[in-house]
């Protein structure tokens, strides 16, 4: 997309269970105008969460007023978003900005729905585009953007958009993408394009088995890769073996009370604990079992993983990642590149923003 002759601009939204995080995005994936609002699920339902995508969208265009984005000189070839009209006799220009967003949950992308979300509960079925742009119509109006949401889809597909456009998956078509959280979320690329699959559940890469009759994961299975590389499961797996007398660093917090997590049993890890790098290496196992299985049933150029637990970085968790999936892979699917995801916490950002583009694109 960086071959791209104009450069175009959308409003991109992360939204999450606490946070909405906003930005303004270009079609070369540069981000500015950067908002944090509070997501308020607690306070109502889908309508007031509509109403705070349309706050964190109104701060990104005041801040863009504010800059001035558009009065930055720029190439002959670089040109405003489309659809611009004149607002008045005076030929102030209103443009109007598309919006991406990205939501967890199963969403029905081609309809803008909400099917369900663990985010969010009681949840079903809900119509969040026709919700959000009935509140950005509600915004107008504005001095220079008119908003219009035009795309929605699964967060972790948005970080995939992302990273495929602008992150470590350019120059790839086939990819896949793992996100390692509090959950394992995962994204399919197949030529080109985020695969959604016959009814929108593709890319649930996070419960592919890799432990048959193994630890019980919260889709109700057992032995699913998220029941051991998600950051809650890391961490009762450390807790269990301290608890049945393992010796490490870390029992002197827990026995004080001290909630664990994966940053901590990382550090301590860096610093030598034998248990903490035994936990790290046994995850990387897992994912590189799971790895297995999707190069040999997709056969994707690259593998992208992000999230918190992939900062464990390279010796920890990608070593064991790659040693695993090295010796468990036929030749040809054994080429897949596995590596960390580029775009950090913009991933969702930028990702989303590429769903207001794509028509661009194509």
């Amino acid at each position: 997309m960086n071959s791209m002759e104009t450069t175009k601009h959308s409003i991109g939204v992360d939204l999450g269970g606490t946070d909405i995080k906003a930005g303004w995005v270009s079609s070369v994936g540069d981000v500015s105008c950067r908002v944090v609002v509070s997501t308020d699920v607690e306070t109502g339902g889908p309508k007031v969460v509509a109403s705070r995508i349309a706050e964190a969208v109104r701060q990104v265009l005041v801040k863009a007023e504010t800059e001035d984005i558009w009065a930055t000189p720029r190439s002959d070839s670089e040109e405003p978003p489309p659809n611009r009209v004149d607002a008045s006799e005076t030929h102030d220009e209103v443009r109007e900005i598309g919006v991406g967003l990205g939501s967890p949950g199963l969403i029905i992308a081609e309809t803008g729905v909400v099917h369900f979300s663990p985010n969010f509960p009681g949840w079903s079925d809900i119509p969040l585009v026709t919700y959000v742009n009935a509140e950005l119509a509600k915004l107008q109006p504005l001095k220079k953007y008119k908003p219009i949401l035009r795309g929605m889809d699964n967060d972790v597909n948005a970080m995939t958009l992302g990273e495929l456009h602008h992150g470590a998956g350019v120059g790839y078509n086939n990819l896949v993408a793992l996100t390692l959280g509090t959950g394992v979320g995962g994204g399919v690329v197949i030529e080109g394009e985020v695969y959604h699959g016959s009814q929108n559940t593709a890319g649930e890469l996070g419960h592919t088995v890799v432990e048959p009759d193994g630890r019980y994961c919260g889709c109700g299975n057992q032995g699913c890769l998220e029941a051991y590389a998600g950051a809650k499961n890391i961490v009762e797996r450390i807790q269990e073996k301290i608890a049945a007398g393992r010796s490490t660093t870390l029992a002197a917090a827990t026995n004080a009370g001290t909630p664990l997590t994966p940053q901590m049993i990382a550090e301590a890890a860096q610093a030598g604990d034998e248990l903490a790098i035994e936990i790290f290496a046994e995850t990387g196992r897992y994912i590189g079992i799971a790895l297995t299985s999707i190069a040999h049933i997709l056969n994707p150029q690259i593998a992208i993983i992000g999230g918190g637990i992939a900062e464990a970085g390279e010796k920890l968790l990608f070593e064991p990642i790659r040693a695993e999936f090295s010796k468990r892979a036929m030749d040809i699917p054994a080429q897949m590149k596995i590596v960390k995801a580029h775009l950090g916490n913009d991933a969702g950002i930028v990702g989303a923003a590429m769903l207001a583009l794509e028509g661009f694109f194509k």
